[in-house]
């Protein structure tokens, strides 16, 4: 498979890492469909580039979700940081209904 394929089919470049998983992940997906189906259309190598390109957009949106969640996590911690050396007051005051 050439990687112009799947990158005609994304409208973007993608890195040989990026094609090398996606492409492991859709023969995998390939074998397990055909194995179920027994279609042979499951065989062309029209559908093994169209499942490449699936997981193409699925590794870096699951990318993109991995590092915004560290992202977020680091801010925390840094917020936690700067917030404990300030002293604060936790308690909670009853106010008599009046």
């Amino acid at each position: 498979m050439k990687r112009q394929e799947v990158e005609e089919l994304l409208g973007f470049a993608i890195t040989d890492e990026q094609l090398q998983e996606a492409l492991e992940c859709a023969r995998r997906k390939q074998e397990y469909i055909y194995q179920r189906e027994r279609r042979p259309v499951v065989l062309q190598h029209w559908y093994l580039v169209k499942l490449t390109e699936e997981y193409v957009r699925s590794l870096a949106f699951s990318k993109f979700t991995m590092d915004l969640c560290r992202a977020l996590r680091d801010m925390e911690k840094e917020h936690s940081a700067s917030c404990q050396s300030a002293p604060t007051d936790n308690h909670i005051v009853a106010v008599p209904a009046g």
